[in-house]
């Protein structure tokens, strides 16, 4: 709390304070939703003429990814890259999205550490593999393929419900979710089949 009356009692009195060098002086309990975390730069101001300010939800998380910090001692300002949930936790407001991995042509070989969503054009016998797989955690991904011609065969790991794979009709798009918890020893599967487009 000492931190916070000091910006505080600097914002009211002509905006001038002895900048916080060191932010390890601070507990998670002095610092709620809105609060001031730090003022760092009183010569940089926004459009209402106030200065700019970082505020957080806890300590050590809640930073806008849009915010920029200035250095305290005027230096060039500091960028937040760094856009990640934290490693634990964390509450995502708004939307969640995803890079497409185009594969193309004969797309069957699916690389899990490319990302989540997959497309590809199948025009003949294609036999899925699929690698990159994380362990140690539940991973999902979605296969989007335009069926053309040609038999799919797949992994032996993957496991349609009632054992039976999806009869697949060509010229329609198909849409595929596999669910591993085992580093992809077991792939559980599931099929939306026979779009139009």
């Amino acid at each position: 709390m000492a931190a916070r009356r000091k910006l505080n009692d600097a914002l009211d009195y002509g905006r001038h304070i002895q900048p916080i060098h060191d932010l390890q002086e601070l507990s998670a309990g002095q610092v709620s939703g809105d609060d001031i975390l730090a003022v760092l730069d009183v010569s940089e101001v926004n459009a209402d003429a106030q200065p700019k300010k970082v505020t957080v939800s806890s300590l050590g998380g809640g930073i806008s990814a849009t915010d920029s910090v200035a250095r305290a001692s005027g230096n060039a300002a500091l960028s937040l890259a760094d856009t990640k949930l934290p490693i634990s936790g964390g509450t995502v407001d708004g939307q969640i999205t995803q890079n497409i991995v185009a594969l193309g042509l004969y797309g069957s070989g699916i690389n899990c550490a490319l990302g989540n969503y997959f497309t590809a054009t199948i025009s003949g016998d294609s036999t899925i593999v699929i690698s990159g797989v994380p362990s140690s955690v539940a991973y999902s991904l979605v296969y989007e393929v335009q069926h053309d011609t040609g038999t799919i065969t797949w992994p032996t790991e993957v496991e349609w419900p009632s054992d039976t794979a999806p009869t697949l009709t060509t010229d329609k798009t198909h849409v595929f979710i596999f669910i591993t918890d085992d580093g992809g020893s077991r792939w559980r599967a599931a099929s939306l089949v026979d779009y139009d487009t």
